[in-house]
């Protein structure tokens, strides 16, 4: 359930500066930009400044990304969304809101082979699977070590999804917002280069 109570209605403004953040294929990309069409809020994916023009296989500098990110959260209303905790650190100060996708294994890894799937790039299938899995217990910053520490340590307004149907559901509790119902339908994020040079750019 939500950790601030699923039949709780969120009041709008508190999502003027949100961070997104969880696993590969655990709802992020689809949750910002509804999120950013309701609230008419830009969204930010930082895979656009982690890695050079879309280009999987070129890493952009870590110095470099990160002042573009704090950049970015310089603007007074955004949704900023992605799986690097070292570029979310720095920016943590402006947020108003986070929100933590952390979904199950088992349902990151159906989003993720759908994703692919439509992008006709299974052979990038198995290489993010595997990279994916390994969330729950590397020590980079893009772990669930570092996400759970992200989120303990934010003493603004939070939430943490733990499954697709309350990722669906979440922005419809949101106060002026008309729920919508139906299965979610992930977005595609196209990828370019191998997904090795994706997978170890993390």
């Amino acid at each position: 359930m939500f950790e601030k109570g699923i039949d709780q209605r969120f009041p709008p403004d508190q999502f003027d500066r949100t961070v997104i953040f969880g696993n590969t294929a655990s709802g992020k990309s689809w949750l910002s930009k509804r999120l950013g069409e309701e609230l008419s809020l830009r969204v930010v994916d930082l895979d656009q400044i982690r890695w050079v023009d879309g280009d999987y296989s070129r890493k952009e500098l870590a110095q470099v990304a990160v002042e573009k990110t704090v950049k970015v959260a310089e603007l007074d209303q955004w949704v900023i969304e992605g799986v690097y905790g070292w570029l979310i650190s720095p920016i943590l100060d402006r947020a108003t809101c986070l929100i933590w996708t952390d979904i199950p294994w088992t349902e990151s890894r159906n989003n993720l082979f759908v994703r692919e799937t439509a992008l006709r790039s299974s052979g990038n299938f198995e290489e993010l699977a595997e990279w994916s899995a390994e969330y729950w217990n590397r020590k980079s910053q893009s772990s669930y070590s570092a996400h759970l520490s992200i989120y303990e340590n934010f003493i603004g307004p939070k939430y943490r999804l733990f499954n697709m149907k309350e990722t669906s559901g979440f922005v419809g509790n949101i106060e002026g917002v008309q729920p919508k119902t139906g299965p979610v339908k992930l977005g595609s994020k196209r990828s370019c280069g191998d997904a090795g040079s994706r997978a170890n750019g993390r």
